[in-house]
Order: structure tokens, then C-alpha cells, then sequence
């Protein structure tokens, strides 16, 4: 008698929900403009004029790399943990603006 093959759990797919998915696009948004700093300093440095400086490429780079770190936590995990790392993403998002480009 051939032998059936035992189905594989399935995996229920997760609802982002409204929270998860902006801190996602924070996070995104955090990247984009953390190149786009990037390349205004590239392009004062070819020219000769001052950029936006090193603390604020910096700045904008370990805010990006910090706010999508915790958002995979907050995409991977479910819960409270989920809920705290996207608000973190928020957190970091709200410090960065606040910091380098209003206070």
C-alpha cells in the first residue's frame, strides 16, 4: 500500500494591521532619506561646498539600520513584542527628525 504523504502545517497568515504597516513605512521612509543625505554630502564633497556634515550622514544611516532592525521584530513576532517594537520604529522615526533636522 503506497504510503500518503502527511500534509506540512500550514502557517496562518498574519495580519500586519494598521500599526505594523506604518511603522513599516516609516522605516522605509527613514532609509530613503538616509540616502538621500548620502548623496547630497556625496555631491558637496564633488563640488567643494558643505553638506549636510558627517554627524547628520551618521546620524541618518544608524537611524535607518536601528528602525528597520526593529521593525523585522515587529513583522516577525506577534503580540505585545510586535506592538512595542513598531511603536519603537515611531520612537526612533520622531528622535531622528527631532535631533537632526528641528532641534
Amino acid at each position: 500500500m503506497p504510503r500518503t504523504p502527511t500534509p506540512r502545517a500550514t502557517r496562518t497568515p498574519r495580519r500586519g494591521g494598521f500599526g505594523r504597516e506604518l511603522a513599516g513605512a516609516l522605516a522605509v521612509g527613514l532609509s530613503v532619506l538616509a540616502v538621500v543625505i548620502v548623496v547630497f554630502q556625496v555631491l558637496a564633497w564633488a563640488r567643494g561646498v558643505p553638506g549636510p556634515g558627517t554627524a547628520m550622514v551618521l546620524g541618518h544611516l544608524g537611524a535607518a539600520v536601528l528602525a528597520v532592525l526593529v521593525q523585522r521584530v515587529a513583522d516577525r513576532t506577534s503580540g505585545w513584542p510586535a506592538t512595542a517594537a513598531a511603536l519603537g520604529v515611531a520612537v526612533i522615526t520622531g528622535a531622528t527628525m527631532w535631533v537632526l533636522w528641528w532641534a
